[in-house]
């Protein structure tokens, strides 16, 4: 079924010593407080709230109370109570959002909680625009507008705040036609604070997408979706500096990031259906979530044929190459006991799953 390029747009897109060692040594101190690695599959219960009440839930972040915060492509936020209960969050069009589809397409993308956990960044890959959300009052205001559209942010300690342009578009439309025959004009730049210029660490990208820094804010790591790696560098938070330290993964089309509590990198794989863990300590990879099929993976492996061939590929990016989830993976955040994870996506539900 050939889809009209709006449809399009809603459905594609944002890891030993020479002796021997006995038995009861195999095992260290570190590695026994090591929790071992899921691996989970799609079941329709593991639906989130499960009645279809999201719009385009790309990406979200857990708050201490327990309630969660995911985009939404009409209102900007919504906000999700335990039991599913949900409504939108934060008065979004007082700071001049606006979802008017086809004329006007919103698509809030990119989430980050900043550390004093009382405010909400969110980003726009369609416009540029960077809002942010007092998570008390729901204020919303927006604090830059970028020339192009901005994919993902992360905000660090100091207060500085880093992103992601994935390509030179203005609109969905145009970021689509750089995915469907790549072109290299994404970026990764830096903001000393919310007021400040933006300053470009990295240009040249084939699509720069997910964005995060390890625990000790040592290390930033930047998805390059069309090419399949994740990139790392080694920075200083309060000079500023970046250090380009090569490429940290390859992982097939990597969309958002995270580090978690052991310092393993968690990449969602789109065209995959895939969250790979990569662990660097023990140079390994492990798929803690797999919601592939064969009929999905017969469009991806089209999609990398196509790919190496440099044809056109946007037409493969249809609701076949993710069903039965709800729609294109693209992330994933913990709750923040790291019990429950939560798998983000283009569609209408999240992914529930315990983890432990």
């Amino acid at each position: 079924m050939k889809l009209s390029i709006y449809t399009l747009f809603l459905f594609a897109f944002t890891f030993i010593g020479c002796n021997t060692p006995k038995p009861a040594d195999k095992i260290s101190d570190k590695e026994e407080s090591t929790k071992p690695l899921p691996y989970l599959t799609f079941q329709k219960e593991n639906m989130f709230p499960g009645d279809g009440s999201l719009l385009r839930a790309e990406d979200g972040v857990y708050l201490e109370d327990g309630r969660i915060v995911v985009v939404d492509q009409a209102k900007g936020l919504r906000l999700i109570d335990k039991d599913g209960s949900n409504r939108p969050f934060g008065n979004f069009a007082a700071a001049g959002f606006v979802h008017l589809p086809p004329e006007q397409t919103a698509s809030p993308n990119g989430m980050v909680l900043e550390y004093d956990g009382k405010h909400i960044l969110m980003s726009d890959v369609a416009d540029g625009k960077i809002y942010r959300v007092n998570i008390d009052s729901e204020n919303v205001e927006m604090i830059y507008d970028h020339p192009y559209g901005v994919n993902t942010i992360y905000r660090d300690k100091t207060g500085a705040l880093w992103f992601s342009q994935s390509t030179e578009s203005t609109n969905l439309e145009e970021m689509f036609r750089d995915v469907n025959i790549p072109v290299p004009h994404g970026a990764v730049f830096r903001m000393a604070d919310l007021k400040s210029p933006p300053v470009k660490i990295m240009d040249s990208l084939y699509f720069a997408n997910g964005i995060i820094m390890d625990k000790d804010e040592k290390h930033l790591y930047i998805s390059e979706t069309m090419m399949d790696r994740v990139h790392k560098f080694e920075v200083d938070t309060n000079s500023g500096s970046a250090k380009y330290a090569g490429v940290a993964a390859n992982v097939g089309t990597p969309d958002n990031l995270l580090v978690d509590s052991e310092g393993r990198l968690i990449v969602a794989s789109p065209l995959y259906n895939q969250v790979i863990a990569v662990d660097f300590e023990n140079h390994s990879q492990h798929v803690i979530f797999d919601g592939s099929t064969k009929d999905n993976l017969k469009i991806t492996n089209e999609w990398n044929r196509r790919s190496h061939l440099g044809l056109e590929r946007l037409e493969l990016l249809s609701p076949d190459l993710f069903h039965p989830l709800p729609g294109l993976l693209t992330g994933m955040f913990f709750s923040n006991d790291g019990q429950t994870l939560y798998i983000t996506n283009l569609g209408n539900d999240l992914l529930k799953y315990d983890f432990n």
